[in-house]
């Protein structure tokens, strides 16, 4: 073999040794493109995974304590809500952006109370509705008083647009389907009412709630008997506060002194009777 030969035969094995080279180092990059996309989908960039295997992964990784996961992989929300330390989250499946959910629309009255130092602070339960369109929502209006409670709103979440609506404040328990609010008058602290609501946030009529309050018996609702002997102390003290204001009243429209007109001067005292004259000295006896 001559040397033209030698150096053919030299050539090929090394094109040979390149053509193998360039492929082990193509491979090398697929793997590491498998797996950075793989690994990343919950806060990438949003191309990384689908939005509902990125709603999936996010829900294996969510932090201990939370209690309430709901999912929406349709096209309208790709969004994932959940519940964890009396705050809501959503986790949005394109933009792979996590935030918290916060309702600045809502009233001074009907604010919701945040405190991670207050155990009973926050959104306390959520509960999502038959036809997944919102999310009840049970939170906490007032810090924790001296007995260890608060009192707290019921409200409605729209799942599309975030927008919340306030149904009732006051001590709100859930029983079954329903959700019943006593609501508590700020001044007195006596309960006015109480409310009936379904997990839609659609208020019950009287004669469902009546039947509602004899099968489930909530804490929050008063017996008939108490109700009576209720409305027998709500009279007698608005009577009291009928008296009082119109003794208020009757006091207020009493002159005052400034007002009234001057008072007529006390006769002057009668005079001492004059003391008896001192009697006159005896005459001398005559001789």
């Amino acid at each position: 073999m001559d040397i033209k030969q030698l150096l053919k035969l030299e050539g090929k094995q090394r094109l040979w040794a390149i053509g193998a080279l360039a492929g082990a180092l193509l491979l090398v990059i697929i793997l590491i493109v498998s797996l950075v996309k793989c690994s990343s989908g919950s806060f990438g960039d949003g191309k990384s995974l689908p939005v509902s295997e990125a709603l999936d992964s996010l829900e294996q990784r969510l932090p201990k304590g939370t209690g309430f996961v709901v999912k929406f992989p349709d096209e309208r929300r790709h969004c994932l809500f959940y519940l964890n330390g009396g705050h809501l989250y959503k986790f949005d499946g394109k933009t792979k952006m996590l935030d918290e959910v916060t309702f600045s629309s809502l009233t001074d009255d009907a604010a919701i109370y945040y405190n991670d130092e207050d155990l009973n602070a926050g959104i306390r339960e959520a509960v999502l509705s038959p036809d997944k369109e919102y999310i009840m929502l049970t939170a906490a209006t007032t810090p924790t008083d001296a007995d260890g409670k608060s009192r707290q709103g019921l409200y409605r979440m729209n799942t599309s647009n975030l927008t919340i609506e306030a149904l009732a404040q006051g001590n709100v328990s859930r029983e079954g389907d329903l959700f019943f609010v006593a609501v508590i008058d700020k001044v007195t602290g006596a309960q006015r009412a109480l409310l009936g609501f379904d997990k839609s946030g659609k208020q019950l009529s009287r004669e469902q709630q009546q039947a509602a309050i004899k099968t489930y018996k909530p804490a929050v609702a008063r017996t008939e008997t108490s109700k009576s002997e209720g409305g027998e102390s709500s009279g007698e003290a608005s009577g009291s506060e009928s008296g009082s204001q119109a003794a208020s009243e009757g006091a207020s429209s009493t002159p005052s002194a400034t007002d009234a007109p001057a008072a007529a001067p006390a006769a002057a005292p009668a005079p001492a009777p004059a003391p008896a004259p001192a009697p006159a000295p005896a005459a001398p006896a005559s001789e």
